[in-house]
């Protein structure tokens, strides 16, 4: 996955893990995006400020996850289909795309807290720390 990062993302609620390797999409219209590789499991996709996912050229059925401003489940589709459609939910935040299953494995549901936790500094900030020195 192109952008990744050292980022967990954890279903505080249930106390499990969603992903071990996130990547953060900025979505500058709130929206869609293209044609993207399959998600593998154990990698997810998070695509903030959006609402809308548009999963017309994805290879394979996903799972997604619409949050709000608190990072609570919105909305849960298990294994959605990409067959030429979009999944939209009113007053979502942001998106996790995770690989098709992982929502039935983690017993993850509406209403449940998503934590996205960073498990090593991001470089750039310890580049700042070392300048500022």
């Amino acid at each position: 996955m192109e952008g990744d990062a050292l980022i967990l993302a954890l279903n505080e609620t249930r106390r499990t893990l969603l992903a071990s390797r996130l990547c953060v999409a900025h979505s500058p219209n709130g929206g869609t995006r293209g044609p993207r590789e399959p998600i593998r499991p154990g990698d997810a996709v998070w695509l903030e400020a959006c609402s809308r996912v548009d999963l017309s050229g994805m290879p394979a059925s996903l799972d997604l996850l619409f949050l709000d401003s608190d990072q609570r489940v919105l909305a849960a589709f298990s294994e959605f289909s990409p067959r030429g459609r979009y999944a939209e939910v009113a007053g979502a935040a942001s998106v996790l795309e995770l690989a098709a299953g992982t929502i039935v494995l983690t017993s993850t549901r509406k209403g449940d807290r998503i934590v996205l936790e960073p498990i090593v500094p991001d470089p750039s900030e310890s580049r700042e720390a070392a300048s500022r020195g």
